[in-house]
């Protein structure tokens, strides 16, 4: 008896069909994890220490290191471009880690030789930027609204970034174009966020987070920003320091980094700091709920334990605004 043959012009079933359509789909996803690893990286760099952030940076690195020397991450780098990544740092333009390599340490400006902040008005207001890494996201939109019609605020986020890894973001790089494309008056900078992690020096030294070399690196880094974004003492920075973390170890790593920041806009002639932890803790420690100048308790603090709501940023909001405000007083 003769067995009928089988139709193979007749559409696959169900269970073939799925199981192509899985296959297309992991194809996809490895040729997009080839030729975005940095993306990955960069991605990973930006979470909070955990198993997730572990796993992504295990895997996306090797791929860095795999497609970096076969060029497969130039669609990373174009896409990176168009969207706003930091642009290469050159010879003429160096770089966070060279700069800071070739820097002497400077004496602390003993009073303000940059001229004070112009009163601004509504027919011409102040022009201020406000940038940095994801703790912007809500200062940003927070200090433009309470600050009203009188100035005109951009705000620049950079998300996952800090002054711990230029090889993936050169703030040396960005804020020289920042400053060099547009007439600014103001520029008001938060990060840190992101760098509590190994400093690594062009000549490969580890400087592991933490440690006394690491926090004088770091000194010297800001120290180099700032003197950018203020032009030489030709323009005003409003450096804002970090809110307490709920994780004891960030905590530790924010207060090394405050006391950096802090000390390096002591040394730049139109760098101001300010200690945002009178306003964003409770007896001194972190706290999701904190008080309004009005006595609301509200969510203060993101689910992370270390961003800000915007309750949180309206916060601060006004403390900011002072400290514009003292700029605009000559002396």
């Amino acid at each position: 008896m003769t067995e009928p043959q089988r139709d193979d012009s007749q559409p696959d079933g169900p269970t073939e069909s799925a199981g192509r359509a899985m296959l297309v789909v992991l194809g996809v996803l490895g040729l997009l994890a080839v030729l975005r690893a940095p993306a990955m990286v960069h991605t990973g760099e930006g979470m909070r220490p955990g198993l997730t952030r572990t796993l992504v940076l295990g895997g996306a690195r090797p791929l860095v290191e795999l497609t970096h020397p076969l060029r497969l991450d130039l669609p990373d780098r174009w896409l990176a471009d168009l969207f706003g990544r930091a642009p290469a740092s050159s010879p003429s333009n160096p770089g966070l880690a060279s700069t800071a390599r070739r820097m002497t340490p400077q004496p602390a400006h003993p009073a303000r030789t940059v001229p004070a902040l112009r009163v601004p008005s509504v027919a011409d207001p102040q022009r201020v930027l406000i940038t940095g890494d994801s703790l912007t996201e809500t200062l940003g939109p927070a200090i433009a609204t309470a600050a009203g019609t009188t100035v005109h605020s951009r705000t620049e986020t950079r998300y996952g970034t800090g002054l711990v890894r230029p090889d993936f973001f050169d703030w040396a790089v960005q804020a020289r174009a920042q400053a060099a494309q547009r007439d600014l008056e103001l520029v008001i900078v938060t990060m840190g966020g992101n760098d509590g992690q190994t400093i690594t020096l062009p000549d490969g030294t580890l400087l592991p987070a933490g440690t006394p070399r690491w926090a004088a690196e770091y000194t010297r880094r800001a120290e180099v920003v700032m003197r950018i974004w203020t032009g030489d003492g030709t323009r005003h920075l409003l450096w804002l320091g970090l809110p307490p973390a709920r994780s004891k170890r960030l905590a530790g790593y924010f207060d090394q980094l405050d006391t950096a920041t802090a000390a390096a806009a002591r040394t730049v002639p139109g760098a101001t700091y300010l200690d945002l932890r009178r306003w964003l803790s409770r007896d001194g420690g972190y706290s999701d709920y904190l008080t309004t100048a009005d006595g609301r308790a509200v969510l203060a603090r993101s689910r992370d334990g270390v961003h800000l709501t915007l309750d949180g940023a309206r916060i601060v909001a006004g403390p900011v605004l002072e400290a514009v405000a003292a700029m605009r007083q000559p002396g």
